[in-house]
């Protein structure tokens, strides 16, 4: 058989990578065979195995692929963002765009992980811990500057990762909110969540100068 052209066969990770997260969204893990994956990605199983190994690893590199771009916004706008509440709304704000614009895979992401055993589950659950930590340092740095009220960090931040998160299970593009405006909302309310005042007075999403939701996500 001919070979098929090179900007085919380079694009053909991608393809795969997109039917699994389509395919795993519609039927789960469990519910979707590697053939499956193959014929919706067109591509043979050959392929698909020399990039990805196995369903357990194509489901793996889904969920890096879709984390590992958060936390390294994450670990930018920590290093960019001068005070706590500059660093909290952006961590919202780029976390609940990204539940947006890449919905299936994040949903993938958060519903699967149970189809994960051993050293891969591992695996995803450190990265995940390495992300949540990011945003768990923020609100402590908040509390030790006393621009924060948290009586529980590790409760309020995981509450509010959850809030964040739920965006891709609901929101529609067509409704009342567009997604930057869904993005300073989630950001004001996690500001007043973690009550956080500035020279005695609380901070509002309209008194933070941080840019778009997407200036350290990667493209």
């Amino acid at each position: 058989m001919p070979r098929p052209p090179a900007a085919e066969a380079g694009d053909t990770p991608r393809r795969i990578r997109s039917a699994a997260v389509d395919l795993f969204a519609e039927r789960g893990f469990h519910g979707t065979g590697i053939r499956d994956i193959a014929a919706r990605a067109d591509a043979t199983l050959s392929s698909l195995y020399h990039h990805f190994g196995s369903k357990d690893d194509l489901l793996v590199d889904i969920m890096f692929t879709s984390t590992e771009p958060l936390k390294s916004a994450a670990e930018e706008a920590c290093r960019v963002l001068p005070t706590p509440c500059e660093r909290l709304a952006m961590l919202i704000e780029q976390h609940v765009w990204a539940h947006v614009s890449d919905r299936l895979a994040k949903i993938v992401s958060d519903t699967e992980l149970r189809a994960l055993t051993d050293g891969r589950r591992e695996r995803v659950i450190a990265l995940r811990d390495t992300y949540e930590s990011i945003w768990r340092r923020t609100v402590e740095d908040g509390v030790a500057a006393r621009l924060f009220t948290v009586p529980h960090v590790k409760a309020l931040t995981t509450g509010l990762l959850e809030m964040c998160t739920a965006v891709s299970h609901w929101f529609q593009p067509n409704g009342d909110l567009d997604l930057p405006e869904l993005c300073r909302t989630y950001s004001d309310g996690g500001l007043a969540l973690v009550r956080a005042v500035r020279e005695g007075r609380p901070v509002r999403r309209a008194d933070l100068d941080i840019g778009a939701p997407t200036r350290f996500l990667s493209a």
